[in-house]
């Protein structure tokens, strides 16, 4: 939970929605992690504190290094306040596949929240990551018409649970029951949450927002700047 106070100039805030959809594909990415994990005879006790816990990028043009394209003015992480953190490594995570078109290949990539995966699972290796919220979608039994052949598509995670190449067979098997809901599950994969925080328009102070996983993008005006308070922690 942040609170943002524009100082000068107009502010968009861009965050995830905090419904379900994005806590369960969270949770669902955290599962398909420790499977994949345990395939390779690692367990968590194996990990460092800090490897315990998903470290996931909000979307496509993120940077996972130390430049961070969504807080304009400073290069690095940390280098407008002195310098703290700037000569740090940032490691985000990363799940890894067989390599759907090539059974002597992997495909490591890093998980980002918000993106399509290619339709097309030769094409995954191309991706900019692994997209939590488009696989999750289509790991779970997706509200598509009644005509659909398919209740679960293709998907990373039942690929980095399986561990083999048998993981798209497995789906196809299963037929669907066409458990339609009146909301679409699609915006939970691109849209985000916007507010305007403004010192020209409106209020300089935002209402409290609630930021799903703690990321933020903020898109500015010329000569921007702003103050973010963190008012709390809690469970989606």
């Amino acid at each position: 939970m942040v609170r943002i106070r524009a100082l000068t100039g107009d502010l968009i805030v861009s965050t995830l929605n905090c419904g379900y959809p994005t806590r369960n594909a969270v949770v669902l990415a955290g599962a398909a992690r420790d499977e994949m994990l345990k395939s390779a005879g690692v367990s968590r006790s194996n990990l460092e504190s800090y490897q315990k816990e998903l470290r996931v990028l909000m979307d496509g043009t993120m940077a996972a290094n130390g430049s961070n394209l969504y807080f304009p003015g400073g290069t690095d992480i940390g280098t407008a306040g002195s310098g703290w953190g700037s000569a740090l490594t940032y490691d985000y995570t990363k799940l890894t596949i067989q390599d759907p078109d090539n059974a002597d290949q992997v495909v490591t990539l890093g998980l980002r929240m918000l993106g399509n995966q290619a339709a097309n699972s030769d094409d995954w290796d191309t991706d900019a990551g692994f997209y939590v919220v488009d696989n999750w979608k289509k790991f779970r039994h997706s509200f598509t018409p009644a005509a659909a052949a398919d209740d679960i598509a293709s998907n990373v995670f039942s690929w980095a649970m399986q561990q083999s190449s048998t993981a798209d067979a497995i789906i196809d098997q299963i037929d669907d029951e066409a458990d339609e809901k009146p909301y679409d599950l699609d915006e939970f994969t691109t849209k985000t949450m916007d507010t305007i925080v403004s010192t020209s328009v409106g209020s300089p102070t935002s209402h409290l927002i609630c930021a799903p996983m703690g990321l933020l993008k903020i898109v500015t005006t010329a000569n921007a700047a702003w103050e973010i308070e963190v008012v709390g922690v809690t469970e989606l």
